[in-house]
């Protein structure tokens, strides 16, 4: 028998992990969250639910779908291996990397005493490098100077 202190109501998961209630609800539609019962209308909840919230918490800042999280919480997730897990280090490095193009960016425009810092001659040059290039492309950078 399960005792008062191991179930929390709805209210108390959402107190303590500060998730909304409506989006417990959508990760019990999407079989993320498994309620353990209910008192009244209220759903209950056992108290390891925390922790499995912050692992979804995560993997949505990590950038997994919701679908791909649920694949990750299954028992047998990781049986072939840890492929999906290196495959989103790749992903997140190379948004990283982006953002901190953006970041000096915009840093510069801050610092850059040219009236119009997307005119500045510096920031116009870093301009192709954030282009993607096709392999046909390397080598036949153009800039136009207009």
């Amino acid at each position: 028998m399960t005792s008062n202190n191991d179930v929390l109501d709805i209210a108390e998961v959402v107190r303590r992990t500060g998730v909304p209630a409506s989006t417990l609800r959508v990760w019990e539609s999407k079989n993320l969250l498994k309620p353990h019962g209910r008192s009244g209308i209220r759903r209950q909840y056992s108290a390891d639910v925390i922790e499995r919230i912050a692992v979804i918490v995560v993997c949505q800042r990590s950038g997994f779908s919701l679908a791909e999280t649920s694949q990750l919480l299954q028992p047998d997730a990781f049986v072939d291996g840890k492929g999906r897990l290196a495959q989103k280090v790749t992903e997140l490095k190379r948004h990283r990397d982006e953002l901190n193009q953006a970041i000096e960016g915009i840093e510069h425009a801050l610092s850059c005493t040219h009236p119009n810092p997307l005119r500045c001659p510096s920031f116009r040059s870093k301009l192709t490098d954030v282009l993607p290039r096709t392999p046909r492309d390397s080598g036949n950078a153009t800039h136009s100077g207009r």
